[in-house]
């Protein structure tokens, strides 16, 4: 899908959600900045080579956020590890870039839920040895770098060698999308993804990979800022007004989204 079309649905949709009374307290003289991770489509990312503007559904979301807070949206670019660093520097005032909600993030910073989601496992579509996580002792399995999925991944590494099995290598990238390079390459036989990104693939590189596991959808996206509770209840209503309104869903069909994901219970 083309930039303009992107442009032209996105002032559709926020057309309606004017700037209110109230707005976070991280806005400061109508400005607000948000850090993301360019490279976890289509969530976040570039629409070609050589673009400075990201696109994606938490691309879309911020504006229309923004444009409720009555605020000028500045996107700050930098890689995932970087993020909440940023956020507590104050280079930014929120992160929106697929950052999963764990107890370890939330007790320095909040986060408000927006959607949820499942993790998956990815191969290429030519592969038929993997079926599952047990298919993965011996093999490599990528990873971006600083996420939840490396956890996971380094977890069930020890959990094979507590258990015998032959030894699974994991190897950690800084981009969301090195993960879909080193498989097309060869150099894994696995990754570590998210249903939103396994649907982007199916669209953007159709007949290269496919899921081969679906995990249980645990996880949920949310959007971080400084400790303030003010802040939450503030957000918390607004992103409930726009799943109400069916904004949330209508974002996660035009970003080929699976629509559960939008619409299924965040808590």
């Amino acid at each position: 899908m083309k930039t303009v079309h992107l442009s032209l649905l996105l002032t559709a949709l926020i057309t309606p959600f004017a700037a209110r009374a109230a707005s976070p307290s991280f806005v400061h003289g109508g400005q607000v900045t948000m850090c993301t991770d360019p490279t976890y489509p289509p969530m976040e990312m570039y629409a070609k080579p050589g673009d400075k503007s990201p696109v994606g559904y938490d691309i879309d979301l911020a504006h229309t956020l923004a444009t409720m807070w009555g605020a000028h949206l500045t996107i700050q670019a930098m890689d995932f590890t970087g993020l909440l660093p940023g956020l507590g520097s104050h280079r930014c005032d929120f992160i929106l870039s697929g950052m999963f909600i764990t107890p370890a993030r939330t007790q320095v910073f909040n986060a408000v839920p927006y959607m949820r989601s499942a993790m998956v496992l990815l191969v290429r579509a030519d592969n038929t040895s993997i079926h599952g996580p047990n298919d993965l002792a011996g093999k490599v399995l990528v990873v971006q770098t600083g996420t939840v999925y490396e956890i996971r991944a380094h977890a069930l590494a020890a959990e094979f060698t507590k258990e015998g099995k032959p030894a699974l290598t994991v190897q950690a990238y800084p981009k969301g999308t090195d993960v879909a390079e080193q498989l097309l390459t060869g150099r894994a036989a696995a990754g570590f993804t998210q249903d939103t990104e396994a649907a982007f693939r199916a669209v953007a590189d159709p007949g290269k990979f496919k899921v081969a596991y679906v995990y249980p959808p645990t996880d949920t996206f949310g959007l971080y800022f400084n400790k303030n509770p003010g802040d939450v209840a503030l957000i918390t209503a607004e992103i409930t007004e726009l799943r109400n309104k069916g904004l949330i869903r209508q974002l996660a069909t035009q970003w080929n989204l699976p629509e559960a994901d939008a619409t299924a219970p965040l808590q």
